[in-house]
């Protein structure tokens, strides 16, 4: 996985370059530690000529009006999914300070309306020359049991995602397809719950997005960062998540239909690498438009792990139907 991820990062580099006549940052860079490390200087001069160089550099903290019109900007799709059903018996566990109680289980209301909210902010343009902008995103899934009248109507889990991350607009050409994205990102994931409950995790990822007329295909790739065992499962500190990746893959890929009169978006996430048929998942989502300009009717179907946190280890089927507000492709 990290062969992949630094091949990734080759590529964002070659296309940064590609888009400059100058050269890049990390060009920059390497050519001033060589010269330093080669120079016949003490190491301590060589230390402070790194520090120097380092100090001087300059941030380009101007964001691009013409490119970027709106400073709070969406980053995913934002949508609304008013209600669905799941054939699977799913129950909702009770944990009392991180113990779990069996007798306080139940089986969850089958009909659950979720909503996303993802947004992005352009932070530096042609960060310290590398041809890409700097955003910060933030992005919450939230999974509502608002026809659970018996149990209050509760929101059984939020997935908080914010996320740092360089992006290119290269728009370079390979054969009939054009890249007009592409994405470096660290990635931190929780649902913000107590022990027991509590899950998260930390990536460092990868992205890419093809156009081909009026189809658009891409992937994701990324690599978990490494946690140490819980030696207690009470404990706070450790892996809420045991083998994570083993459930949800470690790539996504997706493949998207855009028309006046619908939209289309295929996508499934696995491991290419190791591939488990019976793990991953496979997600399909059909927009088309509504009476109001201001959103589209949104249906999804969803089938295998990892659609929330809480539920990374557990398969799910579930068809669910809403609005989405604003889309990301």
């Amino acid at each position: 996985m990290k062969k992949i991820l630094l091949s990734g990062l080759l590529c964002l580099n070659l296309f940064a370059n590609d888009t400059k006549n100058k050269s890049s940052f990390v060009d920059d860079l390497v050519g001033e530690v060589e010269s330093t490390l080669n120079s016949d200087v003490t190491d301590k001069v060589k230390l402070e000529n790194m520090k120097n160089y380092i100090h001087n550099l300059k941030f380009n903290d101007k964001v691009d009006k013409s490119k970027y019109k709106f400073n709070l900007m969406g980053h995913y799709e934002n949508y609304m999914l008013l209600g669905g059903y799941s054939p699977n018996r799913l129950i909702e566990k009770h944990w009392e300070d991180g113990v779990r109680d069996p007798s306080k289980d139940y089986v969850r209301d089958d009909n659950e309306a979720q909503f996303q909210l993802s947004i992005k902010v352009p932070l530096y343009s042609d960060f310290l020359g590398t041809g890409a902008d700097l955003f910060t995103a933030y992005t919450q899934n939230s999974y509502w049991q608002v026809y659970d009248t018996e149990h209050s109507s509760p929101f059984r889990e939020t997935n908080y995602m914010p996320e740092l991350f360089l992006e290119w607009q290269p728009n370079k050409k390979f054969g009939d397809s054009t890249l007009i994205k592409s994405r470096f990102a660290l990635i931190h994931q929780s649902n913000g719950q107590d022990v027991g409950q509590s899950r998260s995790w930390n990536r460092t990822e990868i992205f890419f997005l093809f156009q081909n007329n009026n189809i658009y295909y891409g992937f994701n790739a990324w690599d978990r960062w490494n946690e140490d065992e819980k030696t207690d499962p009470t404990a706070t500190e450790g892996d809420d998540n045991e083998g994570l990746e083993n459930y949800i893959g470690k790539q996504k890929y997706f493949v998207k239909y855009k028309s006046k009169n619908f939209n289309i978006m295929l996508a499934h996430q696995n491991d290419i690498l190791d591939y488990h048929p019976s793990k991953g998942n496979t997600k399909i989502d059909l927009t088309f438009p509504s009476i109001n300009s201001n959103f589209d009717f949104f249906i999804r179907y969803f089938n295998g792990y990892g659609e929330s946190l809480i539920d990374y280890n557990v398969k799910i089927e579930r068809v669910s139907f809403g609005i989405m507000i604003a889309d990301w492709i």
